[in-house]
């Protein structure tokens, strides 16, 4: 057995980190995306995420 994190754990982390307000990078193919849940993100990170590019509003379901 790894320590590694598995697929289901690395996502559980990833939910735990958006309800946090700490923004996750999610990829796949050489493509990536700063993500961030706007409900619990500070003026400051948006500020930061903001040296990154423009950012887009994604309303997703629940």
């Amino acid at each position: 057995m790894s320590l590694r994190p598995d697929p289901k754990e690395l996502a559980a982390r990833a939910r735990a980190d958006l309800r946090m307000g700490v923004p996750v990078v999610l990829g796949r193919a050489g493509a990536a995306a700063i993500v961030a849940a706007a409900e619990t993100l500070t003026p400051e990170r948006l500020a930061r995420l903001r040296d990154h590019g423009a950012p887009q509003l994604a309303i997703t379901p629940r």
